[in-house]
């Protein structure tokens, strides 16, 4: 009886965790989400982070949509580009660290980490050369990524 009702229990979790998210703008041009768009308006599938194989999803139009629904206000849009401002001065204040850290590996002589008591333990020529490959890679993949 116990396994039966943990079956149950599992198979309905499961369908909730697999539900499909829909968002949509309402008539004060406010958006909206749901498991179920209302009738008359487009509704657009959220991606979420499992991909899911449901599509746009478009009612019929017999209720009258907003005339702003689909332009974005400029508020938001001021927000968009103070927020791709923050995120391109941190990949650059990135890229600057991460060349630093490379460039510091290829001209040192006498490289070293710091132990766990904060003596300083000295590398060998292997562990300097895995050293400098790493940092080139992390100069690689923050100075020359474009997301």
């Amino acid at each position: 009886m116990k396994r039966l009702l943990l079956f149950a229990a599992l198979i309905a979790w499961s369908s909730m965790a697999s539900a499909v998210v829909y968002n949509w703008v309402d008539a004060q041009g406010k958006l909206q989400y749901g498991d179920r768009p209302p009738d008359g308006v487009h509704a657009e599938v959220v991606e979420l982070l499992i991909p899911h194989s449901a599509s746009t999803r478009s009612a019929s139009t017999t209720a009258p949509v907003a005339k702003n629904a689909a332009v974005p206000a400029a508020k938001d849009l001021d927000v968009k580009k103070a927020v791709d401002q923050d995120v391109a001065q941190t990949r650059d204040k990135q890229c600057t660290e991460a060349q630093d850290r490379y460039k510091k590996l290829i001209e040192g002589r006498r490289l070293y980490k710091t132990g766990p008591d904060g003596e300083r333990q000295f590398m060998n020529s292997e562990e300097i050369d895995t050293e400098r490959l790493n940092a080139k890679k992390d100069v690689d993949a923050t100075c020359n990524s474009t997301t």
